[in-house]
């Protein structure tokens, strides 16, 4: 029936493996777990291979790193059952019924979300501030609110879907960096008149980076939207009318030349990254950089 799928880098995944492996063999259905190692440093993978001693958990290192999209589509193809969910290693379960929440509401032509959770908690390690706060604000979305936003917008971290529509329509492999190529397949499967329906179902993200990590991640991601927008999808309108950020950038850029804005970017990029790394970081500081740094990179 369930085939649960947790890429892995650089992440210990031996807890999260064994409460979905408590909940589905509770639930009493056929079922494996299908922990694929995208190319972690030594020291995870050893930590990972116990995971492969419980029955129904398949195990593998691939040679090398094959990417976001690759690693989840090899992941599908190889996957044994009719329904498919796609988990982020650096996740914890937090609801008991969690698993028997998707399958109450599985539907053929329908891609679940269940969302993201953070810790009420604020992290210690105050380098890890811009992550939490904007994933406290931006991320932790009820599912009523999610489904008001009509559109396409998925997030890979905690999605199912039927093995048959996942075959049809996949992560598109032309993206090898970071970033947006959940935005991308959500897009595809719209097109293809797949319903996106949000549930009140998060995992809760542990995998917390430094605001330096995080900005060069945010940036790569800009890069990976502007690649989509102009060379995947040869500029298609409803794509940009679709995703927030793209339609605030041309709001913004119809007022105020895109090149004043990425010169206004470089100009005061270091005084925003003294901010965003602080104690108190900002996030209206932090649209304010994203929308320069694209400016700038839509001006090269």
């Amino acid at each position: 029936m369930l085939s649960v799928n947790i890429p892995v880098y650089n992440v210990e995944v031996i807890d999260l493996v064994n409460e979905l492996y408590n909940q589905a063999t509770k639930l009493s259905i056929d079922f494996e777990i299908r922990v694929y190692d995208d190319g972690s440093d030594e020291i995870f993978k050893s930590l990972n291979r116990i995971v492969k001693s419980k029955a129904n958990v398949v195990y593998k290192e691939m040679e090398k790193n094959l990417g976001r999209a690759s690693i989840r589509n090899k992941m599908g193809a190889e996957s044994v059952f009719d329904w498919l969910l796609f988990i982020d290693a650096d996740s914890k379960v937090i609801k008991p019924d969690y698993l028997k929440n998707y399958l109450e509401h599985k539907t053929a032509n329908r891609v679940l979300c269940g969302g993201t959770a953070y810790s009420k908690q604020k992290p210690a390690d105050s380098e890890k501030l811009l992550r939490w706060t904007y994933g406290t604000k931006r991320e932790a979305v009820s599912a009523s609110a999610r489904n008001q936003s009509k559109g396409f917008i998925i997030t890979s971290n905690n999605f199912f879907i039927a093995k048959e529509l996942f075959n049809q329509v996949h992560f598109r492999e032309e993206l090898r960096e970071y970033g947006h190529e959940d935005t991308l397949l959500g897009y595809d499967l719209y097109c293809a008149g797949v319903e996106i329906f949000h549930i009140e179902n998060p995992l809760e993200h542990t995998g917390l980076e430094s605001a330096q990590a995080f900005l060069k991640k945010s940036c790569l991601a800009l890069e990976n939207l502007k690649k989509i927008g102009e060379e995947l999808l040869d500029g298609d309108r409803m794509f940009y009318r679709q995703v927030n950020f793209l339609r605030k950038y041309s709001q913004i850029t119809f007022i105020i030349p895109s090149r004043f804005v990425g010169r206004i970017f470089r100009k005061y990029r270091s005084k925003m990254e003294s901010n965003l790394k602080g104690n108190r970081p900002s996030l209206f500081y932090f649209d304010l950089y994203k929308l320069g740094y694209y400016a700038s990179i839509k001006n090269r």
